[in-house]
């Protein structure tokens, strides 16, 4: 928009009494053109078009160098051009937004025009009954009772086939767990889940994409092995692979969103639910024609069985403290002795019906110990005195005996620990290769070994392995132990003689 259709639609939008702001906001142009435009009468607008037509503009010099380049690429850009004269023309200091401003002014001079490129779609094919949902988060900003502005995130889903639509509003950006309460009130809403869910790659769910290979978030993806359903991911923005969805988002934004105050986050949601049944899911659709509510009757039968977010599905994680205790819903729950060491962790799995909690060690998932929940706080829960369940574990046995055949144990620890920190899903592997290893080679040669794989930082079990091998075979074996004769030659004396004797055989005489 430029010339005189801009100028009137400025004066016209100040005769009704618009601000500059909403002005340029509403005509989406620079707040400075109304500006410059605001107070100036229509005669004075008529002189400055003509002056601006025949007064010359620092770019004319270049004008034949443009034109050579629009004439010979008509798909060129302002930019390219602008870094085009940059470097080939000495001393060349005209901004970037005047040369896109010359340029649009010699295009529409010249009608060069920029060829537009078309994308052509295929109508996507309606997919089965219970299949597959789309998801998708928007943001919008809203003013509250007071006049303050805020930032609202949205969370959307919609069902492929009938185009059942749910929605979820935050104060706050989507962390991993609130998108996974999202998808549990999702379901609760529709009654189930369907097979498939198609996503952006967002960051909340999805930390990466690698040749097919998805790399999602630990939260989300325990989430959706416990929930059941597959996944699918596409490009942003992409109205092949998850129109539907985009479609939702807007609709959301400008229909129910769209010039509502906020009145908090809960009235927010109740709205929410109410203008779903009302009007996204109780109205014709404008691709179906057909009412969302009245589909998904027949959709509901396919759709698939989903667990409620209060079943245990995403285990807690706690130290493991020094006092071999667990904190736990501010209770102490004591393990047993020799549990600890620096960095363990162990899963909280609780059964509320049973009202039991058990300590899984989070690497190798061996029940370390289980309680009764103690219902006060501030308590110290011991663990029974005479149950066998307690004694030390094969794990524990297993990482006293590795300690103990060093020489030295503080060192000895420190490498450990080491090992634990590397391979944590592996340790039990890692001691049983250290423990072997103790049984073929003495204190010495394991100390040797410990403090060449310390010096070169070799903090695993086979390297620790294969630099006692490498030890003995490359360093010669000094025998430090005298010789001891069987016990048949024992009383056997050898004969001595004088030296004389010797110095006559050497001399040609007799014996």
């Amino acid at each position: 928009m430029e010339g005189y259709e801009m100028y009137g639609k400025i004066q016209a939008r100040k005769k009704l009494g618009y601000s500059q702001r909403l002005t340029a906001k509403e005509l989406e142009i620079d707040r400075k053109t109304v500006k410059k435009y605001w107070e100036m009468k229509e005669d004075d607008y008529a002189e400055y078009r003509i002056e601006s037509k025949s007064r010359t503009k620092m770019l004319d010099g270049y004008r034949l160098i443009i034109i050579g380049y629009l004439e010979e690429y008509a798909n060129i850009t302002s930019a390219v051009i602008y870094d085009n004269l940059l470097s080939t023309e000495r001393d060349f200091t005209i901004s970037k937004r005047s040369v896109q401003l010359y340029v649009a002014n010699l295009r529409a001079e010249l009608g060069i025009e920029r060829p537009l490129k078309i994308r052509q779609y295929n109508e996507v094919s309606e997919q089965p009954p219970g299949f597959q949902a789309q998801v998708d988060m928007g943001e919008k900003v809203m003013t509250d009772m007071y006049g303050k502005k805020l930032k609202i995130y949205i969370f959307a889903m919609v069902l492929s086939n009938s185009r059942k639509k749910y929605v979820y509003f935050a104060d706050r950006k989507f962390t991993a767990e609130m998108f996974v309460e999202a998808h549990d009130l999702a379901f609760k809403y529709y009654g189930g889940r369907t097979e498939e869910i198609v996503y952006d790659q967002d960051r909340v769910m999805a930390v990466s994409e690698n040749a097919g290979d998805l790399v999602l978030t630990e939260t989300f993806e325990n989430y959706r092995q416990y929930a059941g359903f597959s996944i699918r991911l596409c490009r942003a923005h992409d109205p092949e692979s998850k129109g539907k969805i985009e479609a939702v988002i807007k609709y959301v934004k400008n229909n129910f969103l769209g010039f509502r105050v906020y009145h908090g986050l809960s009235r927010l949601n109740s709205d929410g639910l109410a203008w779903l049944e009302r009007c996204a899911n109780g109205q014709k659709h404008g691709t179906t024609k057909m009412i969302p509510n009245r589909m998904y009757m027949e959709e509901m039968k396919y759709m698939k069985p989903a667990p409620e977010l209060s079943d245990p599905r995403t285990p807690s994680v706690a130290i493991v403290r020094k006092t071999n205790v667990i904190h736990y819903r501010q209770n102490r729950y004591e393990v047993p002795k020799g549990t600890y060491y620096p960095g363990r962790k162990a899963e909280i799995h609780t059964s509320e019906a049973e009202g039991e909690v058990k300590f899984y060690d989070a690497a190798t998932q061996e029940l370390l110990a289980e309680h009764k929940i103690c219902g006060e706080t501030g308590k110290l829960v011991r663990l029974p005195r005479n149950a066998d369940r307690y004694k030390e574990s094969r794990y524990d046995a297993l990482l006293i005996k590795v300690r103990k055949g060093f020489e030295n144990a503080g060192r000895a620890d420190e490498y450990i620990n080491r090992i634990v920190e590397k391979y944590p899903r592996y340790v039990r592997d890692q001691l049983r290769i250290i423990s072997l290893a103790q049984e073929k080679y003495s204190k010495i040669e394991l100390t040797n070994a410990l403090d060449y794989c310390f010096e070169r930082e070799l903090y695993s079990a086979t390297d620790f392995r294969d630099t006692l091998e490498y030890f003995k075979r490359e360093m010669p074996v000094s025998n430090t132990h005298p010789v001891e004769l069987p016990a048949k030659y024992a009383a056997v004396k050898a004969q001595s003689r004088p030296v004389s004797a010797y110095n006559a055989v050497m001399t040609g005489g007799g014996a």
